[in-house]
């Protein structure tokens, strides 16, 4: 008999998360199934750990790694150029890991006759491939849990990303069947770390999951889109705050702590973030009350002004928590205050960027060939160092932990939802655009805290609602800070918003993809080799082999989007 491996790391784990739904507060799993046989686990201990490692790996990305700078929230200032020059990603190892734990659990759930279980699984295990496929176009899908492939020696075969797509959405519909009962046995509540063995939750996330899947093809397979999509939304959804796929971080130790918090380890993990201009331009544009729930204002602001106002007649000076530049000198020395429409051709020209923002100053993306530490002329100028002159992360996300309030892994919200059924209803596909919208930006700014803003927020030059795909995608955009995958894919999907790779971007746009893992290109040769060459060349690919970040996946072969 095959034993479960690799459980006992993922394990020791799950007390992480809360469960944000229910009343009971700190979870507590204290069996450790690590070393039992496969034929007796049970279920309910294998999918906790496959819960735990989606979540926390879906925020890593998302708040301090390749989708958190893709999506333009954050920028990195030390040891990363932002420049999209994109590897593999974090996602092939470990969603393969979870899936083979995940497998058991199902496996063991047809056993035993749990349809609960066997819905939950089929469910995280279209989130798992999902995430797989979205970033790498074809990949081992239907051997990939087979160990061998199905035949000794071999590696397993690669799917097509259309399949791969069809058969997530087929899962998601088996799944939403299976989860429409009333009754269920062998469900222990506390090991559902997601929904506490709520099964209409979970009913309804897999249909908001399929929602999102028909969504994703909506450029490429429009005439399956609009089917799934009408059929879809007849269908139980996330219809409130309460039924969001969302875990808090509870703190205590590194694993169970925000990432990049700084609390465990050095504290230049946490001053390394920074919040991306693209985002905050555009929240001070919209006077979005968000960014100061995410953001820290700037330590020390930079004003630049006439030279009799600088103190002591110095072109440069502090003095009283305030930087002054004299703009007499701005020529001499080559610099040129930041704006959003000229910043890029004024570095590209030679110049250093000021940036007069009194309250949040961003870090442009891509806006150095090398370390951007030294942005906005920063005297420390280390790595790792801090920087005065840019704003950081709000401070709740370098604590341990802020009782289970702002802290969350966000995997599905109900203002996703909300936009996907505004989106629908621009197509055609759905009704009531505007009410759909307006319920998107309001369950955002609730989760946030500044829900009472939302009427003076609903009326403000920009937010108003105008009918148009373009401002639906931009609040959708915004509301999902912090999970870079949904705004990245959106953006790949639509080209909304407009993003810029930046002036020192590796390419003139940004990437379309990740390329794969060395070890599944040495190892499974013949199979990758295949599924490499389905990639399309692009004018921006011709430098790199086939498996190429700018090399087009089936899913945006022969679509004008995103460029």
């Amino acid at each position: 008999m095959k034993s479960v491996k690799n459980i006992a790391i993922l394990f020791l784990f799950v007390p992480l998360l809360v469960i944000v739904s229910c009343d009971d507060g700190l979870v507590e799993v204290n069996e450790n199934p690590n070393g039992v046989e496969s034929s007796v686990v049970d279920p309910n201990l294998l999918i906790s750990s496959v819960m735990t490692g989606l979540a926390t790996s879906m925020t890593t990305r998302s708040y301090s790694g390749d989708t958190g700078a893709a999506s333009q929230f954050i920028q990195k200032d030390s040891w990363s150029n932002n420049r999209y020059d994109w590897e593999t990603g974090t996602i092939w190892n470990k969603n393969y890991e979870l899936l083979r734990t995940n497998k058991v659990a199902y496996e063991r759930a047809v056993e035993l006759g749990l349809p609960f279980h066997e819905g939950v699984t089929l469910i995280l295990k279209s989130m798992l491939f999902g995430n797989l496929t979205d970033y790498y176009g074809d990949i081992p899908y239907s051997q990939a849990l087979n160990g061998s492939g199905g035949l000794e020696g071999e590696r397993p075969a690669y799917d097509t990303q259309e399949t791969v797509y069809r058969g997530i959405i087929a899962d998601l519909e088996t799944a939403s069947s299976l989860l429409g009962g009333s009754s269920y046995q062998g469900v222990i509540e506390k090991q559902d770390l997601f929904y506490g063995g709520d099964a209409s939750k979970w009913q309804k996330l897999a249909n908001s999951l399929a929602l999102r899947y028909y969504m994703r093809l909506s450029e490429k397979l429009p005439a399956f889109a609009q089917g799934g999509v009408t059929s879809t939304l007849a269908k139980p959804l996330i219809s409130e705050i309460d039924d969001e796929l969302v875990l808090s971080y509870i703190g205590g130790i590194d694993s169970q702590s925000w990432p990049s918090s700084g609390q465990f380890g050095s504290a230049s993990d946490f001053y390394r973030v920074k919040p991306c201009t693209t985002l905050t331009d555009k929240l001070k544009e919209l006077e979005d009350p968000r960014i100061a729930v995410w953001f820290a204002p700037v330590a020390v602001p930079t004003k630049v002004v006439p030279a009799a106002e600088v103190p002591g007649g110095v072109d440069m000076v502090e003095e009283d928590g305030i930087r002054y530049i004299n703009e007499e000198s701005l020529d001499a020395n080559d610099y040129a205050i930041y704006a959003q429409a000229t910043y890029a051709s004024d570095l590209q020209a030679g110049k250093k960027l000021i940036d007069t923002s009194s309250v949040y100053v961003g870090l442009p993306v891509a806006v150095s060939a090398v370390d951007p530490y030294e942005y906005n002329l920063n005297s420390e100028g280390s790595r790792g160092g801090t920087n005065s002159y840019v704003s950081r992360m709000n401070e709740v996300f370098n604590q341990k932990d802020d009782g289970g309030n702002l802290l969350k892994a966000r995997l599905f919200s109900y203002a996703e939802l909300s936009f996907l059924k505004a989106e629908a209803a621009l197509r055609g596909w759905g009704s009531d655009a505007e009410g759909n919208y307006l319920e998107g930006i309001k369950a955002s700014l609730e989760v946030w805290g500044v829900g009472d803003t939302y009427s003076d927020y609903v009326m403000n030059a920009g937010v108003a609602y105008a009918g148009t795909l373009e401002q639906v995608l931009e609040q959708k955009w915004i509301a999902n800070m912090f999970n870079g995958d949904e705004a990245y894919m959106d953006w790949r999907r639509t080209g909304l918003p407009d993003l810029s790779a930046g002036p020192f971007a590796r390419e003139d746009v940004m990437p379309l993809r990740f390329i794969y893992p060395d070890d599944e290109i040495n190892n499974n040769s013949a199979n990758n080799s295949a599924a490499a060459a389905s990639l399309e060349e692009t004018p921006y690919s011709s430098t790199d082999p086939n498996d190429s970040p700018y090399a087009r996946p089936w899913i945006v072969q022969g679509v004008s989007t995103p460029w």
